[in-house]
């Protein structure tokens, strides 16, 4: 069982909200107490893992969930995760699987980190690793059980996958955002590199290609991934436009929270959405809906990842596969009214 929040900061002394701050990399805490807090969490973890073991009288039928945090920049408050975690737990204990989660934050020494890693008695795991790249990647490698990536896609790299179709998804956006009319596309990436964002990038620039439109002006503006980060750079990029600059006729974003950020600052700076500026998203989370205007947006099967990451496992676990499987999967897009039809 987790330690509770409550009882971490009775053992250590501070609030419970100092706890749940370094827990999940958020300032307010110093260094010295996130550290605590997060040593405590993983002794925790190992002495719950061993009172399993000795309670069934050999190694459980236990399986790794690991969270990868290299920065926090995408994988802080945003549901997506959660909703995964919880799809992943559920077609674990369906096959007959316990789930140990665990989470490395940046705070943490990654070597010690693997240490403890390989002291669980597991039978395989599965690597959230939207955040990661290949030198983390190589830590994670040193451990001598089954790996299942899962929300990235290493090219490289001759490891089982289950990630979404990053690179088709928004070459389906751009479709759409062609056969609504539009001609002059903007993209909006997140200011964090990532192989999710690299492969949608590269689906952006493949509907360019495809659709015959290189000659347009096709501007990529660089924000951060969080609504208010995105609503200032995005203000200071319209701020220091020139008094004659067309904007795109419709921008494409890396994720919905971007794209609220941006459509903000657009109509602070007089453009109308979508009349003047039309704005895809992706992610489609709960507030898609309900912004002004609904927001267009790639709608993701949080549940299909987390399902199809755990199959994957349970697939090399029973040696059932061979070389190694790289499944994406798609999203939906569901139209919603920013983006205007110019046809």
């Amino acid at each position: 069982m987790r330690i509770k929040n409550k009882d971490i900061a009775e053992m250590l002394g501070i609030s419970t909200t100092a706890v749940s701050l370094a827990l999940n990399n958020r300032p307010g805490v110093s260094e010295a107490t996130r550290r605590r807090v997060l040593e405590l969490v993983t002794d925790s973890a190992m002495e719950a893992v061993q009172n399993l073991n000795d309670e069934n009288g050999g190694p459980t039928r236990s399986v790794l969930l690991n969270v990868h945090k290299k920065h926090g920049y995408i994988m802080t408050d945003k549901p997506f995760f959660s909703y995964v975690v919880e799809a992943a737990q559920q077609e674990l204990l369906r096959q007959g699987y316990n789930m140990i989660l665990s989470h490395y934050v940046p705070e943490q020494n990654l070597t010690q980190y693997i240490q403890y890693i390989k002291g669980l008695p597991i039978a395989g795991m599965i690597l959230m690793a939207t955040e990661m790249d290949e030198t983390d990647l190589a830590y994670y490698k040193e451990v001598n059980v089954p790996i299942v990536l899962m929300d990235s896609i290493f090219d490289l790299e001759d490891m089982d996958s289950v990630a979404l179709d990053n690179e088709t998804d928004v070459f389906r956006a751009v479709h759409y955002a062609v056969e609504s009319g539009h001609r002059r596309i903007g993209y909006l990436q997140g200011a964090v590199t990532i192989n999710n964002f690299t492969h949608r990038m590269d689906g952006f620039m493949k509907g360019i290609r495809h659709f015959g439109l290189e000659k347009e002006d096709h501007p990529v503006i660089t924000l951060p991934c969080d609504v208010q980060g995105a609503y200032r750079e995005m203000s200071a990029f319209l701020d220091s436009c020139p008094a004659d600059y067309q904007l795109p006729t419709i921008f494409v974003s890396d994720l919905d929270y971007i794209a609220f950020g941006a459509m903000n600052a657009l109509k602070e700076h007089g453009y109308r959405v979508p009349d003047d500026v039309s704005m895809i998203g992706y992610d489609d989370v709960s507030a898609a809906s309900a912004v002004s205007p609904p927001l267009t947006t790639l709608r993701v099967s949080h549940a299909e990842i987390g399902r199809i990451a755990v199959k994957t496992l349970m697939d090399r676990l029973n040696q059932i596969t061979g070389r190694p499987v790289s499944i994406r999967i798609s999203s939906e897009l569901i139209v919603r009214e920013s983006v205007k039809n110019l046809v």
